[in-house]
């Protein structure tokens, strides 16, 4: 949150280019409103937008801006250049930086301004901010606390006020707690992640390979579903598409769609109703006894318990199910390797401890008694970029299932694994 500010001078010194970028508060820790301001010379303009929390580095970008002042012209669609995700770093002087990660974007099919186009007088500017957007390096530097307003901020993140698609779609009401994530399959290796709220519970897959089904366990009330494209593939942009089944309606979420070509997100608002006593009106569903819930407790997501030592806690971010007692696991770092070590543990005993988190991938081999396994991950330190951060695969012989771990000294990540013996 806060202002961040940036400012460009190419190498011929000619006038900079200024861009300040606000972010409010945000929604469920998910959803970023944020305006972003352009001056160069006599062109001024700011646009509204949409940043997507992925994890505690990385904010998406939406592709779509909404132009809510330009002066004396318009750049019309150069402002889809700035898209990809914006980085979260520290540099050597303990400045917070947000730097943007572009995606490439092809230019052919898109209808963007020509210089031509534009008075005489006008395009040497318009050709000087062309160039800004679709190559030069953007990196903002964290200036104040300053956070967007929130009237501003509410239109952004509600589809029925904002006048403009974010890749934000209208709320999905359901009476049922439970759905499930169907992965369609597409022709390109477009890599993408799911997060259900704060927690991404598929991490940076192939879409063009075959993947299970993936069950989730919505949260009473509001659920904010983010479905990413971490990488265009060979042929962009994205195409790859998922379809949310609940118990009486069917959603895709599609990067093929004409509103998402060339989008890095797709997000759907889930809301589960209640009955006039706030009860979950799932009367219809079948309903399971003590002894199944604490067979199949592998189902439930997200609950807070504290660990052995009573002195962290603890949240469980995912659930794995197989049918062999015998599992590996990958662990690297999927950002900046910057001297995190953790310690794993299954039902507590330990794994490994001050395992030292590479960019590499690492393996450990997990052997697991029937029914639940607990898996704890703690961190030892903090890194040189707090918090402490990793990706951990679990592989079932050719079946793969990716989660993002975010630890510090007060709080664990935990993955249940169900051994289920046939």
């Amino acid at each position: 949150m806060g202002k961040w500010e940036m400012n460009y001078t190419n190498e011929k010194n000619e006038s900079p280019v200024k861009l300040i970028l606000q972010i409010g508060i945000p929604e469920k820790s998910v959803l970023y409103p944020a305006t972003l301001t352009i001056e160069c010379d006599s062109f001024s303009a700011s646009y509204e937008l949409l940043l997507v929390k992925k994890n505690s580095r990385q904010l998406f970008i939406s592709k779509n801006k909404l132009p809510i002042t330009e002066t004396p012209f318009s750049i019309g669609a150069w402002t889809y250049f700035f898209n990809g995700t914006l980085d979260f770093k520290i540099n050597f002087k303990g400045d917070l930086l947000l730097t943007n990660n572009r995606f490439p974007v092809a230019i052919d099919g898109l209808k963007i301004n020509e210089i031509k186009d534009y008075p005489i007088d006008y395009q040497p500017l318009a050709n000087k901010l062309f160039q800004f957007l679709y190559a030069s390096t953007i990196s903002f530097t964290k200036i104040n606390n300053e956070i967007l307003n929130t009237a501003l901020s509410k239109k952004i993140t509600t589809p029925k006020l904002s006048s403009i698609y974010f890749g934000l779609i209208d709320t999905i009401f359901t009476k049922s707690e439970e759905a499930r994530i169907k992965f369609q399959r597409n022709n390109d290796n477009d890599i993408v992640s799911v997060k259900l709220n704060e927690e991404i519970i598929i991490d940076q897959v192939d879409s063009r390979k075959k993947r299970d089904n993936e069950e989730i366990i919505l949260d009473t009330g509001l659920n904010i579903i983010s479905f990413f494209t971490d990488d265009f593939g060979s042929i962009k942009p994205s195409s790859a598409a998922i379809k949310i089944e609940f118990e009486n309606y069917k959603k895709t979420l599609s990067f093929n769609d004409t509103e998402n070509m060339g989008a890095t997100f797709i997000l759907a608002e889930v809301y589960i109703q209640t009955n006039s006593k706030g009860d979950k009106n799932n009367s219809t569903e079948k309903r399971i006894t003590t002894d199944e819930q604490e067979d199949y407790s592998y189902l439930r997501y997200y609950n807070k318990i504290i660990d052995s030592s009573g002195k962290r806690s603890g949240r469980i971010i995912g659930d794995f199910i197989t049918q062999l007692p015998q599992l590996t696991f990958a662990i690297w770092d999927d950002a900046v390797e910057d001297g995190d070590t953790i310690s794993l543990s299954i039902n507590n005993k330990w794994i490994t401890q001050n395992f030292p988190v590479k960019k590499k991938p690492q393996f450990l081999t997990v052997f697991l008694q029937p029914g639940t396994n607990l898996i704890t991950f703690s961190a030892n330190n903090l890194g040189s970029i707090p918090p402490n951060t990793s990706v951990l695969e679990i592989i079932d012989g050719k079946k793969r299932k990716s989660f993002y771990i975010e630890t510090d000294l007060n709080r664990n990540n935990l993955v249940r694994i169900y051994y289920d013996i046939q």
